[in-house]
């Protein structure tokens, strides 16, 4: 076949696949459907790894399943702040009963791949003090993101601020012990802040063996 007839074919194809994704953006595989990301995501299990290095791609998981974790919560309808480090789910807000707590941690269950569910919620106040609650944590997150921003202590971390009532909920990983308690302290220095909850991880030696569970802890 010719040059300018293949090319002409080719794109012809192209253009009607990028026309089925603007208008069918579920893929149907197997009789089932699969949203975008899904479809995504199962792709990304053939993929070669050779030329992934590990701790590049336990990031990328993390991400991928922390993206996930939060589509299910915004389908459910679960207002929550959602992280995944590590493989381990961290869910921080505020809840109207116990039922809703329990309902949040089964959807976040069904995320393949996450080991633990570390859960921190709060009583769901009225709508006006919640506005202003929301207003004043909005300032102490922002004071505190800039505080580590500012530091080179913290360079090399993974660290995410979420204020609750005025209850500071750090989340992350920390290169080393010394690294933690910088940033713990900065935070203790925080004016307005009522407590600083920590759920710092400390990266473990490469030798050490890494054992994983799959648990639920509610604080």
């Amino acid at each position: 076949m010719p040059e300018k007839v293949c090319r002409a074919v080719l794109a012809a194809i192209l253009s009607a696949l990028l026309a089925g994704c603007a208008l069918y953006p579920a893929v149907q595989v197997a009789g089932g459907a699969m949203t975008g990301y899904d479809a995504m995501v199962t792709a990304d299990k053939y993929l070669p790894r050779d030329n992934v290095e590990g701790g590049s791609l336990c990031i990328i998981r993390d991400a991928q399943m922390e993206r996930r974790l939060r589509e299910r919560l915004e389908l459910n309808d679960i207002r929550l702040s959602a992280h995944v480090i590590d493989a381990k789910a961290y869910l921080v807000g505020h809840v109207k009963s116990r039922n809703q707590a329990d309902y949040a941690i089964r959807t976040a269950a069904t995320v393949e791949g996450i080991k633990t569910i570390t859960c921190k919620f709060y009583p769901l106040p009225p709508a006006r003090q919640a506005a202003r609650d929301a207003a004043r944590d909005e300032l102490l997150v922002k004071e505190l993101s800039d505080r580590f921003g500012e530091t080179k202590r913290l360079d090399g971390s993974d660290l995410r601020v979420e204020v609750i009532r005025s209850h500071a909920i750090l989340i992350g990983r920390a290169k080393d012990y010394s690294q933690k308690t910088a940033a713990l302290a900065i935070a203790e220095e925080v004016n307005g802040l009522a407590d600083v909850v920590d759920y710092i991880s400390v990266e473990a030696p490469k030798d050490t063996p890494v054992t994983e569970d799959a648990s639920v802890a509610v604080k």
